[in-house]
């Protein structure tokens, strides 16, 4: 019986379900870091920027007024044409931020969904684990638009998000092949430990097709998203302004 390499080939099928999707998505990994010591909340009237340790607030408006805890910080000309041009690109760039999440979601999920195909006993049990995981990604994609706050704190709560339901889905799925593993197993019949075997197999190439069939574009998009990122750090070291204490205004940092 082949019931050793088993485990190997379920871990590595399960691991890439999970790692390729995020690898090539993330923001702040390998194509860009961004920071910030603010947290942001968006609205129609205004972008709130609220510092971590003085929890001082910081509030870009519409036609480029600047207010700092409730207060106008006076501008010149230049400096408001500067902050006018700031809040507009922050509130261009939101949008591609959460379409690239609500994106990365679906190739995450997707991944998920053929190791469940691929392990499911029956038609039944295939059906109800696929409309469980698009419930699940549908929950994640609507929460996602549903945020009023944005910013490189937002997007590491989102990915523990997404890892927290697809590491939920794979732990049940983990339970579910160990099983049939055991049983198989157990029962001694060659030819169906050699067919879960080769399921098991089949796994690396199905994942990374259906990731790799998307991932360049994230990758794309993700790049233009860095730009845009350095774009912010870029109009906002263009204000000449201080803030009260005389610190500059440094709402977001990016690490090239």
């Amino acid at each position: 019986m082949k019931l050793r390499p088993l485990p190997s080939f379920i871990v590595l099928a399960l691991a890439l379900a999970i790692d390729p999707a995020f690898a090539r998505i993330q923001i702040d990994g390998d194509q860009c870091d961004v920071d910030s010591n603010y947290a942001t909340k968006i609205d129609a009237q205004r972008i709130t920027f609220t510092n971590d340790k003085t929890h001082s607030v910081v509030s870009l408006l519409p036609g480029g007024m600047l207010e700092v805890d409730g207060r106008a910080l006076a501008l010149g000309a230049s400096d408001r044409a500067h902050a006018a041009e700031l809040e507009h690109a922050i509130r261009a760039i939101v949008p591609e931020a959460k379409a690239l999440a609500v994106d990365a979601v679906a190739v995450a999920f997707e991944a998920v969904g053929h190791v469940s195909t691929a392990f499911a006993t029956d038609g039944h049990q295939a059906r109800e684990s696929a409309e469980r995981i698009a419930r699940t990604a549908e929950e994640l994609k609507r929460s996602i638009n549903a945020r009023d706050d944005w910013g490189p704190r937002s997007e590491q709560e989102i990915g523990r998000l997404i890892e927290g339901s697809v590491g939920s889905l794979i732990g049940e799925m983990v339970g579910n092949i160990t099983a049939q593993a055991i049983k198989v197993a157990l029962s001694g019949d060659e030819a169906a430990v050699a067919e879960l075997e080769a399921r098991a197999e089949s796994i690396e190439k199905n994942v990374e097709k259906a990731v790799e069939k998307h991932a360049k574009e994230l990758e794309r998009r993700a790049d233009a998203l860095c730009e845009r990122a350095r774009e912010l750090d870029r109009i906002e070291s263009r204000i000449s302004a201080r803030l009260p204490d005389g610190s500059s205004i440094d709402l977001v940092q990016v690490k090239r």
